[in-house]
């Protein structure tokens, strides 16, 4: 029961203690009265306390705590007074364009505003720290032995420095420790390759000896264009070379790992389907991304375009063609994987080549190709809900059917209409399917079947009177 209590004991001096550091650090300074006995003990009884925990914990000391006054109304209006105006000041900086006011330094860090520059266009002022030298001093109660061993701490120095020359992998700034292969680490943990880390290391290990942090130095390579160094020279970042000038024109700029999966998601999907190296150029890669094609898109695009030349149809290749689509028909892949056309408009475009390679396959039996009239046609169908195939399908059903009538109506408007015979041709053409695939009854057909079925009619009656005529009489 008393250790349980003891544990209770030391977690609640540790708060304390926390408590109190963190309060000292962060009030501004302020003026102090001389502690009273009952402050006096209250000190002697927390650091008592302190030791106990350090000797348990294996701390070498504990933090010597000042106790605070409480500042006074008059205090802490000018303190608040000063957070508004400084807060205030760098607002009005910002708004700008100006370079804020830099905070003042604390006991770690010293601070300072850099101009960071997006990928996309534009920029922002940010704040970035650096840490203070902080020189360690080793303490002991035998200065004899200090000297005696800070003697061979320097032979062993000497010989550090030496293997430290061998080595630029470690960077010490300020007294932090900063390792380029941690933060080689850091960025492979993201999901970054390693090509692309190692063929940066130079850049990477830069950033450490300009005084940044882990997180700094990772936030410059992955989202900064260029980088200032302290020396004023400007260099661009590796990661915006490969992949970060993608954001540039786009409205709404992608994150780095985002143009990373994209891009290497490409080229995976080229080498897949072994295509030409011209789908990954800086120029396709940047309307792919500008077109939000995904990579699951690319593929299905790469795969269709695989299918359609195996199957080497020539009506499909023909439509193509005629509807302006590509040049030659060994342009097939192109159409499928063309950068400057997004997901919406390639469906479009697809599906007008299946309902027009119907009508094309039928061309023997008097069907004529209308590019316009079909484009309008299959955007109908397609805001129906039809998929590609269903259209394909759709589209052989109803050109099948007009091939049928077309001839006989046709014959019939020669026979019964004055119209010049190729105008005849078309508009019957366009009312047949206006109602084989938008369900409008073809008033034509059915005025030239009435005057058809009238004339049979009566031509039949003529021969029947003709016959009672000529049989009168007889008998």
């Amino acid at each position: 029961m008393a250790e349980l209590y003891l544990d209770d004991a030391e977690r609640r001096i540790k708060a304390n203690m926390t408590a109190l550091i963190n309060a000292a650090r962060a009030v501004p300074a302020v003026k102090t009265k001389p502690a009273s006995a009952a402050s006096v003990r209250q000190k002697e009884a927390a650091d008592e306390a302190a030791a106990v925990v350090a000797t348990q914990t294996g701390a070498l000391e504990s933090p010597s705590l000042t106790v605070m006054q409480k500042p006074t109304r008059e205090e802490r209006m000018a303190q608040l007074k000063y957070v508004r105006e400084s807060n205030y000041r760098t607002q009005q900086a910002i708004l700008k364009g100006e370079k804020p006011e830099v905070p003042p330094e604390d006991e770690n860090y010293t601070y300072d505003y850099t101009w960071h520059v997006f990928a996309g266009g534009g920029g922002e002022w940010r704040l970035i720290r650096f840490p203070k030298f902080k020189p360690t001093v080793a303490k002991s109660d035998n200065n004899n032995n200090n000297n005696n061993n800070n003697n061979n701490n320097n032979n062993n120095n000497n010989n550090n420095n030496n293997n430290n020359n061998n080595n630029d992998n470690t960077v010490v700034n300020g007294g932090q420790t900063t390792n380029i292969d941690v933060l080689k680490s850091l960025l492979r943990s993201l999901g970054y390759s390693a090509n692309l880390i190692d063929s940066s290391a130079d850049f990477l290990n830069r950033l450490l000896k300009d005084g940044l942090d882990y997180d700094n130095a990772i936030s410059i390579f992955l989202d900064s264009k260029e980088y200032t160094f302290k020396n004023g020279q400007k260099v661009i970042s590796p990661f915006y070379t490969a992949y970060g000038y993608l954001n540039e024109g786009l409205t709404v700029p992608k994150s780095a790992a985002d143009l990373f999966n994209a891009v290497e998601g490409y080229k995976e999907v080229i080498a897949k389907y072994n295509l030409n190296e011209k789908f990954i150029s800086s120029d396709s890669l940047k309307k792919y991304i500008k077109n939000d094609i995904k990579v699951s898109d690319l593929d299905a695009r790469a795969n269709a375009a695989r299918l359609k030349a195996v199957n080497a149809d020539p009506s499909y290749t023909s439509a193509l063609m005629q509807l302006g689509y590509i040049k030659a028909p060994t342009d097939l892949t192109d159409f499928f994987l063309n950068p400057d056309i997004g997901k919406e408009a390639l469906e479009q475009n697809r599906a007008t080549a299946a309902f027009s390679a119907e009508a094309i396959r039928r061309a023997q039996q008097g069907v004529t190709f209308d590019a316009t009239r079909f484009k309008q046609i299959s955007a109908g169908l397609l805001g129906k809900g039809l998929s590609e195939e269903q259209i394909s399908a759709t589209a052989a059903t109803g050109f099948e059917t007009i091939s049928q009538q077309l001839k006989p109506t046709q014959k019939l408007s020669g026979i019964y209409e004055r119209i010049p015979r190729a105008e005849a041709v078309e508009q019957i053409q366009m009312e047949l399917e206006a109602e084989q695939f938008l369900g409008t009854a073809s008033e034509r057909r059915k005025r030239l079947s009435e005057l058809e079925n009238r004339s049979f009619q009566g031509a039949a009656g003529t021969t029947t009177s003709s016959l009672k005529r000529r049989s009168a009489g007889i008998i």
